[in-house]
């Protein structure tokens, strides 16, 4: 009864084939038991033969009610999985570094600080291991809007949520915005990994600031920063110089790929880093083993399907890819003042000769005065905005894209919460 009980909450549909306690059983299970009359006769106790029985009703079931995209059951102990929130402040390069883990163009990443206003899920799974990334918008210590203070409630959403803390940083060391944010990770009890960004810009690039304690805090070479990080975080597990702008094949995003896979050979991935850095690793420990690669995540079986990227929609990704050409079109702080929604995503038929996705899209002001801005004169910015997108699009959904653009204001929407609640910033 326990085991149909089970059989009930994992395959839903089919409530009028499991009875209730009492009831004869179904003929599947009746048949399964008396096909193992053998095994209980040879076994030594009767739950030996009940597992086999349990775990022969379960591989019946998943034949029968398989369909595309449902997960299997979870028959090892051995499969991890778990939540890995990447958290830093503004143009770290999280959603360049996400990017790069996954091998996949998932998140719009551009120059300008603030980009990224979700918490973005891109799940890389291989045969015994699911991570679950989440890239989070950049902290900022004083929201100015309503959208911000929803942008930072999803960062701290994604500080509970996590079973791993990746928190990135860039090579002078920049460090979080939020004070109180930042002490609640050094004291979270939490597998902790640092990557230090941007160490391709060693030599080559000076900050100035004048403020004299900010720049007292600065580092200008990579192991200026590993020590620094490590005197901040002592507990972490490893920190990792890293350039995610050179995408996949940077040795520091493979290494920390192999780290948080557990496998198969974290220490040859350190190795290939070049000569150790003092901190790298905490006080005492020269490298990390596998096993100990293998500890960071729970045992748990998969939340997602194994060809699941992400689980935001397609809708989602084009109004980011639109609003990532806002950003590199539009100057200044317009693009901060703009947000895009899908009013229309019409997919082509079976029947359709040509594979055509019609999308209507809206982008939203704040003013009259900005409308002429983005629409530009005799519409050339807009136009430039729609061409880049739209090849960006058809990249992305691998088929032809026709899209119409328009322009409307809505005032002061980023203070509004029941339009910001609308967008998905606010819940």
């Amino acid at each position: 009864a326990l085991l149909l009980l089970v059989a009930t909450c994992i395959f839903p549909s089919i409530h009028a084939f499991v009875p209730p306690t009492r009831v004869a059983k179904p003929q599947s299970y009746i048949y399964l038991k008396e096909s193992l009359k053998d095994v209980e006769n040879k076994a030594e106790s009767a739950s030996v033969a009940d597992e086999v029985v349990d775990r022969m009703l379960i591989e019946s079931l998943e034949k029968e009610f398989d369909y595309e995209g449902r997960m299997r059951s979870f028959r090892g102990q051995t499969f991890r999985c778990g939540f890995v929130s990447i958290l830093g402040a503004p143009n770290m390069g999280k959603s360049t570094l996400m990017n790069a883990l996954l091998k996949e163009d998932l998140c719009i990443a551009t120059r300008r600080p603030q980009t990224t206003r979700h918490s973005i899920l891109g799940l890389l799974t291989s045969q015994d291991t699911q991570l679950c990334f989440l890239d989070t918008p950049g902290i900022i210590e004083d929201p100015a809007y309503k959208m911000q203070e929803g942008m930072m409630e999803a960062v701290r959403g994604a500080f509970r949520d996590a079973d791993v803390m990746l928190v990135v940083t860039d090579l002078f060391s920049t460090p979080f915005p939020d004070d109180k944010l930042f002490g609640k990770v050094q004291r979270c009890n939490k597998p902790t990994i640092v990557v230090i960004n941007k160490v391709d810009l060693e030599g080559k690039v000076k900050i100035n600031s004048e403020d004299e304690e900010d720049m007292e805090m600065r580092t200008m070479t990579v192991p200026e920063a590993v020590a620094t990080w490590r005197a901040l975080l002592p507990d972490a597990l490893a920190i990792i110089p890293a350039s995610a702008s050179k995408g996949e094949d940077d040795q520091g995003v493979q290494a920390l790929r192999t780290l948080l896979l557990g496998g198969p050979d974290v220490p040859a991935a350190f190795r290939a880093l070049g000569r150790p850095i003092p901190g790298t690793f905490c006080e005492g420990v020269k490298f990390v083993t596998n096993d100990v690669a293998k500890s960071i995540l729970p045992v748990s079986p998969p939340l997602f399907d194994e060809d699941a990227l992400t689980d935001r929609s397609e809708r989602f990704f084009t109004s980011e890819i639109i609003r990532a050409e806002l950003f590199r079109k539009l100057k200044k702080e317009l693009p901060y003042c703009c947000e895009v929604r899908i009013v229309e995503f019409k997919e082509p038929k079976h029947t359709d000769k040509k594979r055509l996705i019609r999308i209507k899209a809206v982008v939203v002001v704040e003013r009259e005065s900005q409308v002429s801005i983005v629409v530009g004169t005799k519409g050339k910015a807009i136009k430039a905005v729609g061409v880049d997108a739209r090849k960006k699009l058809e990249e992305f959904l691998q088929e032809q894209v026709h899209l119409d653009l328009t322009v409307k204001v809505d005032k002061d929407w980023r203070n509004n919460e029941s339009k910001l609640k609308d967008f998905g910033y606010l819940k």
